[in-house]
């Protein structure tokens, strides 16, 4: 017993007393480096991965019904586009406006809540 607890100190003072390195700061330098690089290119493809993760989300839950009202809705887009266009036109020209559901303005407050939360973080981290 006695000798693994002096073998642990030694090893423990072997470890603690670890010897300068002569080309320390440079390899510091170089992971430093190492690990700034391809930011851009990481948060691009974080940015992708988000995007494509988020159209299956929504194709799972829509599922085949919702996307067979999809397509049919894509095959009279052209008349549905131009009618609903020409309408809210004539909606701004003559002052009626657009109106706007209660389910869209929940969820612009809900993102502006989240959109809060995350400058909160982000300001919480950098400070």
């Amino acid at each position: 017993m006695a000798e693994d607890s002096e073998f642990e100190f030694a090893l423990e003072r072997m470890f603690a007393e670890t010897p300068a390195m002569p080309d320390a700061p440079l390899f510091a330098a170089e992971v430093i480096q190492r690990v700034d690089r391809g930011w851009t290119a990481r948060r691009a493809l974080i940015g992708v991965a988000g995007v494509a993760g988020g159209l299956i989300g929504a194709l799972q839950i829509v599922g085949p019904a919702g996307m067979a009202h999809v397509q049919g809705l894509a095959a009279h887009a052209d008349e549905a586009l131009a009618s609903h266009l020409a309408r809210g036109m004539n909606d701004v020209a003559y002052g009626g406006g657009l109106a706007l559901e209660g389910q869209v303005m929940l969820m612009a407050g809900a993102l502006a809540a989240v959109a809060v939360g995350f400058g909160l973080v982000r300001l919480i981290r950098e400070s």
